[in-house]
């Protein structure tokens, strides 16, 4: 995506924040939930509604504050915000733990962790794990997750060639070199306060693709497949403006153009940017500052209220939009990376597309979802899906299962709807017909890039090979799709 060359005016910016408002579903875990709830707040002057998950309690009459974990409180009227009562992630783990723990039910730990991993609960993932592995340590279940825990503690080697690959691959002098357990990232980016935390943009990165990383792994380990870990580091490049990073892109693959991020099989580099730098942001940013001054000059006048109110839910709003889209691109395309260094769909084969973005957008965590860990409900992915599977002449699975649907596609908003499409069936089986499509994937996997010879018509029967009668398969994968629910849809009881 280039970078916005005009700045946006106040009323712009303001209708780019109300349309952003109206997708955001955040669903943050709260490491101590005594008191946890849904708040809808709606913007003053507008019909934009915000939910937040976290901690509330009052604090006077018709006044309560919401607690979030990291940004700090914020104080809502009961005139402005509604709290619907509903568990949250970390009450409703702790539910499913406490239970499982009272009937020490081995059974009832792996439904817990499964729970944990899917709200990207990691430390809570481990603490069912161990539990499990109390009650029975020589379960299959077991095994797998010690064996996947245990590659993924071995050392990984030739950290210095990676190294000189990922500096040739961008030669510029300002870059500098930061490194994790797993991952080499080659950076130009500074520190940030997020709240009241200040971490430097690299390590952030680093510790978010971690955690894509580990779940990742124990995710297949925990369904029945331990996949095979890489031997050296993962090479990554987090540029910390924009336009440096359309200005490398541009000269790798005009393709690429317009893409917020992306893995290159060739070089297995994945590459991104500070999403903070995009012309959106800047224009939401500056629309902010607006409004904490707009929040100073009405100090004193009948309007302070409303203008605290705007201006503080606003400036959270940002903020936290910055660090979710960082965590939508990240969790998408360090997915891609994974696939191809961990045997699933390995670089030197034919990849098919939608098996790849399937997979890759079952990993990721949209910006409409916070950290919604593995398989969360994506609201857009949802929608896309929706607009493709009511249009007759898109709809047909075999369509989709050859690439026919991605190569039909004339723009980019019909791209975006034949992703949902490949969420969608990437969801249904990874939950209910997971061991076909290890088997299907193995298949794909084998396929030589430089045969030549494989049709549209060979690629519709393998996946009929893998899964059965075709229409069947389509209709229990429809049904499936209209039991899925949205957090906001929990949170709303519908």
């Amino acid at each position: 995506m280039t970078a916005c060359k005009q700045k946006m005016s106040p009323a712009q910016a303001s209708k780019v924040l109300q349309r952003l408002c109206m997708a955001c579903v955040w669903t943050l875990a709260v490491s101590v939930c005594t008191l946890a709830d849904f708040v809808v707040y709606r913007l003053p002057g507008t019909e934009v509604t915000v939910l937040l998950e976290g901690k509330t309690k009052g604090v006077g009459q018709g006044v309560f504050e919401y607690t979030h974990p990291s940004l700090g409180t914020l104080t809502f009227s009961h005139q402005s915000a509604l709290i619907i009562k509903a568990p949250t992630k970390t009450e409703e783990y702790r539910r499913l733990f406490g239970q499982a723990r009272q009937e020490q039910s081995f059974d009832g730990y792996i439904q817990a962790a499964r729970f944990a991993i899917r709200s990207g609960m990691l430390d809570e993932f481990r603490e069912c794990c161990n539990a499990a592995y109390k009650i029975q340590p020589d379960h299959p279940t077991i095994a797998r997750l010690l064996e996947a825990r245990k590659r993924i503690k071995q050392p990984l080697d030739q950290w210095d060639k990676c190294e000189k690959e990922l500096r040739e691959s961008v030669p510029l002098s300002s870059m500098e070199i930061a490194r994790s357990e797993h991952y080499l990232l080659l950076h130009d980016t500074n520190a940030s306060k997020v709240g009241r935390r200040r971490q430097s943009r690299s390590q952030s990165r680093l510790e978010l693709l971690e955690k894509v990383y580990e779940s990742y792994f124990m995710k297949f380990a925990l369904e029945g497949e331990v996949l095979e870990t890489p031997k050296e580091p993962m090479k990554v490049v987090l540029f910390g403006q924009e336009k440096d990073y359309v200005s490398y892109t541009q000269q790798r693959d005009a393709g690429l153009i317009g893409a917020l991020g992306y893995w290159s099989a060739q070089d297995n580099v994945a590459v991104f940017f500070d999403q903070g730098t995009t012309g959106r942001m800047k224009a939401l940013e500056e629309h902010s500052k607006e409004l904490q001054r707009n929040k100073v000059r009405a100090r004193g006048t009948i309007q302070a209220k409303d203008a605290a109110y705007l201006a503080n839910t606003v400036d959270l709003l940002v903020k936290l939009t910055r660090e979710e889209d960082d965590i939508e691109v990240v969790s998408h395309e360090a997915t891609h990376q994974l696939a191809g260094n961990s045997g699933i769909m390995p670089r030197n084969k034919v990849a098919l597309r939608w098996a790849h973005e399937g997979l890759a957008s079952y990993f990721e965590t949209s910006n409409d979802a916070g950290w919604g860990g593995i398989g969360a409900v994506n609201e857009g992915r949802l929608k896309s899906y929706y607009r493709v599977s009511n249009d007759p002449r898109r709809a047909d699975i075999g369509l989709l299962v050859c690439d026919g649907l991605f190569d039909l596609a004339r723009n980019q908003q019909q791209e975006a709807e034949v992703y949902g499409q490949a969420w969608g069936l990437t969801h249904f089986l990874m939950e209910k017909r997971f061991v076909e499509l290890m088997g299907y994937y193995r298949k794909i996997s084998a396929i030589e890039s430089s045969s030549g010879q494989v049709t549209r018509g060979d690629l519709v029967k393998l996946f009929a090979e893998s899964f059965g009668d075709l229409r069947k398969l389509e209709r229990e994968w429809h049904a499936y799709m209209r039991e899925l629910k949205t957090d906001l849809d929990r949170a709303r009881g519908q």
